[in-house]
């Protein structure tokens, strides 16, 4: 991509959106000196300013890299459209999450209720005979599945809002868009394996001493 094509593609495209510098600028927490140095063709935007240029000037990732607008695709079209990373992660995911931190502290609640008087016991395996080992009351260990809940959900958070995760994103939606939902989603699905473990214990537990 050259910087001169871009910088006049860049300037025409935000004129065209009534958009100063300043205000772009505003948009993308950046000053308007660096505006005027991508549209002069002095250089191009961080990697990680390109997704928030691209929905402030109404187009996509392919068009803003290609320096103008897909002419297959209606103006329409580019300016509703929305890029992988508005999709799941933020919305559906989001839901995911909170539902299963809910899950796990209403399971919680029930325990503390219904199993205040239960024990958890770890059972250790010798000579084919089951010894019982570390014994601990059940609601310090559904605080504990609870606490490690929040603790991978938040991890799951950070690593979804993280520049690293968005850039990798970015570039594949860019290089090779039909991989880049798969590699979203398989990300996705990793964090929500390991957040949902301690929720899967606390139902074992909770089954278990019924």
């Amino acid at each position: 991509m050259d910087a001169k094509s871009f910088g006049v593609f860049l300037a025409q495209t935000r004129r065209e959106r009534g958009l100063t510098q300043s205000a772009l600028a505003e948009q993308l927490h950046v000053t308007d000196k660096a505006v005027s140095r991508w549209e002069r063709g002095l250089g191009f935007p961080d990697i990680g300013t390109l997704e928030p240029l691209a929905q402030a000037l109404g187009l996509t990732l392919e068009e803003l890299m290609q320096a103008g607008r897909s002419p297959d695709a209606p103006a329409g079209q580019a300016r509703s459209s929305r890029s992988l990373l508005e999709l799941p992660p933020a919305i559906e995911w989001h839901s995911v999450r909170a539902a299963l931190f809910l899950a796990a502290a209403a399971l919680a609640v029930a325990a503390l209720f219904l199993l205040p008087a239960q024990v958890v016991t770890q059972w250790r395996p010798e000579d084919g005979v089951l010894y019982p080992g570390a014994v601990l009351p059940t609601p310090l260990v559904y605080l504990c599945c609870l606490g490690f809940t929040f603790l991978f959900l938040w991890l799951w958070k950070a690593w979804e809002q993280g520049r690293f995760y968005r850039s990798v994103l970015t570039w594949l939606q860019i290089l090779h868009p039909r991989l880049a939902p798969w590699v979203a989603l398989g990300s996705q699905l990793f964090y929500c394996l390991w957040a949902s473990a301690p929720l899967l214990c606390e139902t074992v537990i909770f089954l278990f001493n019924l």
